[in-house]
């Protein structure tokens, strides 16, 4: 079960009652209003037809699509990927409502057993941004940034740092603040030697913290900046508990609200593209950790950006990144993906330093389509001097063409290319066809040209896997409909409790779900003393339980209490039971016959015959 860790019920309901999910989603999406509604295209899910819709008077939210929804920290949780704590204090600092500091500090679970693993990384990050900027000892470190035009404000933005040559200074200050040999050995800030030495693994060299989404330090990547050659450049901390390199963005946390604000996210293969491109004023740019984008990366930055652009080194490894990212961006149907090419071979870095940023933003304005980004990529691939070259290639711009959705944009590149290449349009269509023919079969329409090349199918599957739902069955609609009134009357109207006193003391729903449902409505009536409406309980019910609670609650019509509602839907259930009883009995006689039990026959249909008696009455 979800809790609602310790922060009071009276202090959620507060926060919840005073935040305007209207306004907190508004800040994320962009709404259009419908009468008491308001709509928009998913955040969560690949959505052309608008199917998320908010519903301001109750104060929640559905997906009509994918089935997501809830209430404000719901969506918050969902959207930013924190745990309900973290959403509590984030709606109450939406809304102005005081949250008393203590509360402020529970996170997730994860959050909760790693506790040390985030403690120790945000020391050691004070610690080596202290380092840097406060000892003589940083000097050497700071001249080294002032040489690569990094300015003190984005050194202070990124608590930039230095590690001691020596690892006994900071592991002596950790082992002062409480820590054990095996908690730094875990946090992968230090390894151990053979002779149980411990060594920071960043020891000498410049330190820049990774931070996940939620701008926690969850490790560390250091830069050699002296005359030693013989080591790497870059040491990344490797995988812990808190920090997995693949499912990393760096600079997201810093850099969301802008991709929010533009729609647009900027993805660069380093760090130091990300800090330099802040320092020229483009701040809504991201980086992968020294990995190779994967769907899960795109997944996280398309429910922010509608545009992602690709800003990748301008050599040839660079370029097959670019190919390979907008792959992976084919499932992504109802986002835009461009690219931009560095030119001289440069990387964004080396680009900015030379020009600035008016330059890039310029490069990105101008930034290529798929299409025209993998046009003049295949061109590499082939000997386009050569006929048979040139037909492999030819061949290929075709299985472009038809990706492209616009009938009028296809028609447009099909003229483009008849005209280059002096092609029969018909055969040029008849080729279209049948590549679409081959891409509705499951297969990539662009064949791999080496081995490093992404497996299209897999990440076809990944992406169908984002959103799974499992639905409850119903075994009797009238009886479903019923049980779903009774629970809207007690989440809404304490008279519908007072009615259960009198006349059913336990409650018997058809549906299991309901019965479930109702146990924990009971628990929280009687031993938690909720208040009405009783609709914040979305948190402390599982998966199943919280998608019919929400169902429930969206549908409701806030219609006056009446007792004989209550007993018309109570008499539906019974019915329903009967009916059940009855359809069993049916299955038994017609088994008696079958085996030419004459008694069981005559009593089993004297029993049909009672129970539907019962039905009439």
């Amino acid at each position: 079960m979800k809790r609602l860790s310790f922060i009071p019920a009276e202090t959620i309901n507060e926060i919840r009652e005073k935040t305007d999910i209207v306004d907190v989603i508004g800040q994320y999406v962009q709404l259009t209003k419908r009468g008491n509604s308001y709509s928009c295209s998913c955040p969560f899910h690949e959505d052309r037809n608008p199917s998320f819709s908010i519903h301001s008077d109750k104060q929640i939210f559905k997906c009509f699509s994918c089935g997501r929804g809830g209430n404000v920290f719901t969506f918050l949780q969902e959207i930013e990927g924190i745990s309900f704590p973290e959403a509590v204090q984030k709606a109450a600092d939406f809304s102005g409502v005081p949250l008393d500091p203590r509360y402020i500090n529970q996170g997730s679970v994860q959050n909760e057993r790693f506790a040390d693993l985030f403690e120790i990384h945000e020391k050691a990050a004070t610690f080596y941004a202290y380092y840097l900027n406060q000892t003589n000892n940083g000097r050497e470190g700071l001249k080294y940034l002032t040489d690569r035009q990094i300015d003190k404000k984005m050194i202070e933005r990124y608590l930039i740092g230095l590690a001691p040559e020596n690892s006994e200074v900071l592991y002596q200050y950790l082992l002062k603040e409480g820590y054990s040999n095996q908690q730094l050995v875990n946090s992968g800030i230090f390894y151990q030697k053979d002779d149980q030495v411990l060594v920071d693994r960043f020891r000498g060299r410049v330190v820049f913290p990774l931070r996940n989404q939620q701008g926690k330090v969850v490790g560390f990547s250091g830069r050699i900046f002296g005359e030693t050659q013989s080591e790497s450049k870059y040491i990344n901390s490797p995988e812990t508990d808190i920090f997995q390199k693949n499912q990393l963005i760096f600079n997201l946390d810093l850099a969301r609200p802008e991709i929010r604000r533009l729609k647009q996210a900027i993805v660069c293969e380093g760090f130091m593209d990300v800090i330099r491109m802040d320092q020229n004023g483009i701040m809504n740019s991201v980086a992968t950790m020294g990995t190779s984008l994967t769907t899960h990366h795109l997944e996280q930055l398309t429910k922010m950006a509608q545009e992602i652009v690709f800003v990748f080194d301008g050599d040839d490894a660079g370029q097959n990144a670019t190919n390979r990212a907008f792959e992976l961006s084919l499932p992504f149907k109802n986002k835009h993906f461009k690219s931009v090419r560095i030119p001289n071979r440069m990387d964004p870095d080396e680009w900015l330093q030379a020009n600035g940023g008016e330059a890039l933003k310029q490069l990105i304005q101008n930034a290529n389509n798929r299409f025209s980004f993998q046009r003049e990529f295949l061109k590499t691939q082939f000997n386009l001097q050569d006929e048979q070259g040139l037909a492999q290639y030819i061949e290929k711009v075709i299985g472009l063409i038809a990706m492209i959705e616009s009938p009028i944009e296809q028609q447009l590149r099909i003229q483009d290319i008849v005209k280059e290449y002096g092609i029969d349009e018909a055969i040029v269509k008849e080729q279209i066809a049948r590549s679409k023919q081959h891409s509705n079969q499951g297969n990539s329409y662009y064949s791999s040209t080496n081995d490093n090349e992404i497996n299209f199918d897999s990440t076809d599957r990944a992406f169908s896997q984002i959103v799974e739902r499992k639905e409850l069955t119903i075994q009797s609609k009238r009886a479903y409909e019923a049980e779903k009134l009774i629970i809207q009357n007690l989440i809404y109207h304490q008279d519908a409790w007072f009615y259960l006193e009198q006349h059913y003391k336990q409650p018997i729903f058809y549906h299991p779900y309901f019965q479930e449902l109702f146990f924990k409505l009971e628990y929280y009536y009687y031993d938690k003393g909720l208040s009405f409406p009783m609709t914040g309980l979305e948190q402390e019910l599982e998966d199943e339980l919280q998608q019919l609670y929400r169902d429930i609650i969206w549908d409701a019509r806030q219609l006056s209490y009446d007792d004989v509602v209550m007993s018309d839907c109570f008499k539906v259930i019974k019915r329903s039971f009967i009916e059940q009883e009855i359809l069993e009995w049916k299955e038994r006689l017609k088994t008696f016959q079958k085996e030419g039990r004459k008694t069981e026959v005559s009593e089993a249909m004297v029993e049909i015959l009672r129970l539907t008696r019962q039905i009439k009455i």
